[in-house]
């Protein structure tokens, strides 16, 4: 299977979108719902990935002034380019810059994630990217005209992770779906330079080892908590979003924050219940809120944790700066949303 991402990106100027059965060869026997292509802006393309191979398999990717980020929650393949055979692992962000590249697949392998297409000159005008910090042996990449390949792999941020899981597992329909894609694809794009932009920092790239990257997903798991108050996750279902089996995920929580995720996440759900009741909230959408259908055994986890019923939490006195309009005010008032 091959692919020119110049070529893509001219057939999504007349077709904003684009299935994966329209850009590759047939892939019926090879992929089991294939990826979507969408065109963010000119030079700008994003690919959305949530399939299995049904197959081993290779395609290749043949790129001129553009660069490939390749965001692998889930799924590990090895990537042939420029004479070098790289493994490309799951939690990771990887910046290709090279001419042409090859992917080799295992059959029977469930790929989720996204990529990015982006013309360098965008990346670095538009975006910010500053390849002047970069350790010199990166530099190469965008400083002359004939630029060096590379490929450069970090581990997925926790607030990466969120994003890619918010747009892999978007309903919306069109024409919403594409505006809230745009803006989730920006704000990954802006992460990711960020990320890339701390190349020069001392051992950013040696932070690929294992703890390193079980640590990250320990944050990753955090930050879904506090996320997803209403919908916590099992411990087994995020064990497998993150790929990370239950024994780990149990152990970094005890060392990142001294209990269990079950525990850690009930502490974050209550400790919102409460401010939520101290801002005149009832008890029964309190709990709803937090993920309780029981307002009783709500009533019972609130007791425990604070020593009070839900009911006796009393609202706390409004603050209100002289000149400003009161919290109770219908034009000025809000709620944070998480």
């Amino acid at each position: 299977m091959d692919l020119d991402v110049d070529d893509l990106m001219s057939a999504l100027r007349s077709k904003p979108i684009l299935s994966g059965t329209e850009v590759w060869d047939p892939l019926e026997k090879v992929i089991l719902s294939p990826p979507s292509y969408r065109l963010i802006d000119i030079g700008f393309v994003l690919c959305l990935q949530n399939y299995r191979m049904l197959q081993p398999s290779r395609s290749r990717l043949m790129r001129r002034n553009c660069v490939t980020l390749q965001f692998t929650q889930s799924g590990a393949y090895r990537l042939y380019g420029s004479g070098q055979v790289r493994q490309v692992r799951s939690g990771s962000v990887r910046l290709n810059a090279m001419p042409a590249s090859v992917s080799e697949f295992a059959g029977n392998m469930h790929m989720r994630g996204a990529s990015i297409f982006i013309e360098r000159e965008l990346l670095i005008d538009s975006f910010g990217l500053r390849p002047d910090l970069w350790p010199a042996e990166y530099r190469a990449t965008f400083a002359t005209k004939a630029p060096s390949p590379v490929s450069i792999e970090m581990p997925l941020t926790p607030e990466m992770w969120l994003i890619l899981d918010a747009m892999i597992d978007c309903t919306f329909n069109e024409p919403i779906r594409n505006v809230y894609l745009t803006a989730k694809a920006m704000e990954l794009l802006s992460l990711t330079v960020m990320l890339f932009n701390g190349l020069a920092r001392p051992n950013a790239v040696a932070g690929l080892s294992p703890a390193a990257r079980e640590q990250r997903l320990i944050e990753a798991a955090a930050l879904i908590y506090r996320s997803e108050l209403g919908r916590p996750p099992s411990i087994e279902a995020l064990s497998r979003r993150l790929g990370l089996n239950r024994n780990k995920l149990t152990d970094g929580f005890r060392s990142a924050f001294g209990t269990t995720p079950a525990e850690y996440s009930r502490q974050i759900r209550l400790e919102w219940a409460a401010r939520r009741l101290s801002e005149g909230l009832d008890v029964g959408q309190a709990a709803a809120e937090v993920g309780y259908d029981s307002t009783a055994a709500f009533g019972r986890a609130f007791q425990q944790r604070y020593s009070r019923t839900p009911s006796s939490q009393a609202p706390a006195e409004p603050v209100v700066a002289a000149g400003y309009p009161s919290p109770g005010d219908e034009a000025a008032s809000s709620h944070l949303a998480g």
